[in-house]
């Protein structure tokens, strides 16, 4: 939701969007690589002086469309300013951002000239704020090249920079307290003003830090820190700003920096207690819950670290050398997934914001989730104990007492994506994965059941539909929780309704390995739906995955189980095997990508036959040659979108799709690719070896 509209009443909004046609005619008279409008987003841009103008009722809203033009401007052509001074991007985007800025100001200047005489005050006010920017700008080039030592960026130098570079705004309340010939308010909306400019220098500091360091830009954050500039960086940095990552939070520095913003912006607050109420206190709040919000999940989470780092059980990991290529590459993603459990898997957690202001009532705007990524980690780890004599035990344990923790204990006990966002239901995929991780690691039925019973029953009566198929989102049809009916209508708001083939398809699998004797109907119904859905071309569509490798594989693997005699298969196969790339991997828009190849790896691997020679073995060797040839640093692999959310998915109109990817499950599936192959092709070679002598 844009900022504007969830601050400005609908009187306002008119006046927003003529300031948006206005840009759109001036555009018409600049080249087109001179954009006018940055499209961003937010009060600065859009809306600045509506934010104040209650405090000067004398003022018609008319009156302020040129003013509320020139700030757009402004503020644009300062973004575009500062991004040239702190980044030093390449002198083609110098010279174009460059002129760009240039373009802003004389249009801003033109509006301004059209509000005020040159006699006014205003422009005395305004050549202060802007000398006062322009001196902060050169301050900080000065510790920036090393003219002036870090050390002594103090407290009270960031303060006075924040302030000054957050001058140009200030401009705004000398316009308005001009056009209204009352200067009452002038001095507390300036300070409350200058207090704002500070929390958010100070949170753009925490959340700008590792850009910051490499560009060699002072902040307060950096300095306590970093005392010297330049710093010597490695070729491969990324384990000093590792060290320095874990300094910032775990050394409380951006505890220290968030409480210093939260000052700022009570110090904003109290400086207008005697205004009427505006816009712009709805602004202040809606910052202070975020910077709140925001050191909540960070506290939080730190002490979870913490916690777990205390419980987390001593591991000593002895891998056998290396017997061949596919061995090597399995035990590099293992080594890599090792060190990510040892961080807590941060790396896979699937972080997303969900504000208050599109209607979501979690306290936590910043919301995180981590349960189905760990019981797919789990389940890899499992295929890894077993080749390893079952080292991985205590690893295993200890992922999935983290699941059965992780359980909601309210309605009907299930799992949920986000396990605290109360507007999501618990889904089936989610619990198919975490059964999976259960089962494979050895813990009893009955223990299962009692996790997981409930929720399969709601699941397949309540969701269960008569062509065989079922919802994602498991929430009673009746007699429902005030909770549950919360979610349901989320379900109807935001997340869709309908069959996935994709979650379908893991959950009967699921089903498959905890009771195929009880949940025959129900496998043998879903398979036959999932057979009617596939495509022409042998693929299935995902709804919630990227492509059509990840729906593809898990419903090979489901009749490769249940079904081996389907003519899906063969079809599926087909699909697979004439989709790899010349440089032997698989991917999305015809370019290969290590996520892709993984999952079709997969997919060839729990539909081989072998008894037939289908030539699937060279066509995974050189896909083999590809990851190989795709390690990062790490000796893992980059991360590749996995998970989709379509925004607008239940009106049918996708106004967006927001995405999820990480290193370590990108890593997660190649290792289980190559842990599956490594075993398959070996046992292939012995049978041959056999059959020799």
């Amino acid at each position: 939701m844009d900022v504007a509209q969830s601050i400005f009443n609908d009187q306002i909004q008119p006046e927003i969007l003529a300031t948006r046609t206005a840009l759109s005619h001036l555009q018409e008279k600049w080249p087109d690589e001179i954009a006018l409008s940055l499209k961003r987003k937010g009060i600065y841009y859009y809306g600045l002086p509506y934010l104040f103008a209650p405090a000067f009722p004398s003022l018609q809203l008319t009156e302020l469309r040129s003013l509320n033009l020139a700030t757009c401007l402004f503020a644009s052509s300062i973004f575009l300013y500062d991004k040239l001074m702190d980044r030093s991007p390449s002198p083609y985007l110098s010279t174009a951002s460059g002129l760009q800025a240039q373009a802003m100001q004389f249009e801003a200047y033109q509006q301004l000239h059209r509000i005020f005489a040159p006699e006014q005050v205003f422009w005395r006010r305004f050549q202060t704020y802007v000398s006062e920017y322009a001196e902060a700008c050169l301050l900080e080039q000065r510790f920036r090249s090393g003219q002036q030592s870090w050390r002594d960026y103090t407290e009270k130098i960031a303060v006075e920079i924040a302030i000054a570079k957050g001058g140009i705004a200030r401009a705004t309340i000398a316009a308005l307290v001009e056009l209204a010939q009352d200067e009452r308010w002038l001095e507390p909306l300036t300070a409350s003003l200058n207090h704002f400019s500070i929390a958010c220098q100070l949170l753009d500091d925490l959340q700008d830090w590792k850009e910051d360091l490499h560009s060699g830009l002072p902040s307060l954050l950096l300095a306590r820190m970093v005392h010297e500039w330049p710093v010597q960086l490695a070729a491969d940095d990324s384990k000093q700003l590792r060290e320095l990552a874990r300094e910032i939070y775990y050394g409380e520095h951006a505890s220290y920096v968030l409480g210093l913003a939260l000052e700022s912006l009570e110090q904003a607050h109290n400086t207008i207690a005697d205004l009427p109420k505006l816009p712009w206190h709805q602004e202040l709040d809606n910052l202070r819950h975020y910077c709140q919000s925001m050191l909540q999940d960070m506290n939080r989470i730190v002490h979870r670290n913490r916690d777990r780092i205390a419980e987390q059980p001593k591991l000593s990991l002895t891998l056998p050398p290396a017997q061949n290529s596919w061995q090597q590459v399995a035990w590099d993603g293992l080594r890599f997934m090792i060190r990510q459990w040892q961080l807590g898997f941060g790396e896979a957690r699937h972080i997303m914001f969900f504000p208050r202001t599109s209607g979501f009532r979690s306290a936590q705007e910043c919301q995180y989730g981590d349960i189905f990524q760990r019981a797919l980690i789990t389940d890899v780890f499992c295929d890894a104990n077993e080749v390893l004599s079952g080292q991985l035990h205590a690893v295993i344990d200890y992922e999935t007492n983290y699941l059965l923790n992780s359980r909601r204990t309210s309605g009907i006990g299930s799992w949920s994506y986000f396990p605290e966002l109360p507007e999501l239901p618990p889904d089936a995929d989610t619990l198919a994965q975490v059964m999976q991780a259960l089962l494979r690691s050895g813990h009893s039925t009955e223990l299962i059941r009692q996790c997981c019973e409930a929720p399969l029953t709601v699941l397949l009566s309540d969701n269960y539909h008569a062509n065989g198929s079922f919802e994602t989102w498991i929430v009673p049809a009746t007699d429902r929780t005030p909770e549950q009916e919360y979610e349901a209508e989320w379900i109807h708001r935001a997340w869709g309704e309908g069959a996935d083939h994709d979650v379908m398809a893991n959950l009967l699998y699921a089903l498959s390995l905890y009771d195929p004797i009880s949940f025959a109907k129900v496998i043998q119904r879903g398979v036959s739906y999932l057979e009617s859905q596939q495509e022409s071309d042998g693929s299935w569509l995902s709804t919630w995955y990227h492509g059509s490798y990840y729906g593809t594989f898990v419903c090979l693997r489901l009749l490769a189980r249940v079904k081996p005699d389907s003519p899906a298969i063969q079809s599926a196969l087909s699909f697979l095997r004439t989709h790899q790339l010349s440089d032997g991997g698989w991917g999305l828009k015809n370019q290969s990508d290590p996520l892709s190849t993984a999952l079709s790896m997969l997919g060839l691997f729990f539909a081989h036959h072998p008894d037939k020679d289908s030539g699937d073995h060279v066509r995974v060797k050189k896909a083999l040659g590809y990851l190989q040839s795709m390690q990062n640093e790490d000796k893992a692999w980059d991360q590749c979108p996995l998970i989709q959310m379509e925004i607008g998915r239940p009106q049918g109109l996708i106004q967006a799709v927001l995405s999820y990817g990480s290193q370590t499950v990108t890593t997660v599936f190649v290792t289980k690719a190559a842990i599956l192959w490594f075993q398959l092709l070996g046992d292939v070679l012995a049978e041959q070896q056999l059959s020799n002598v």
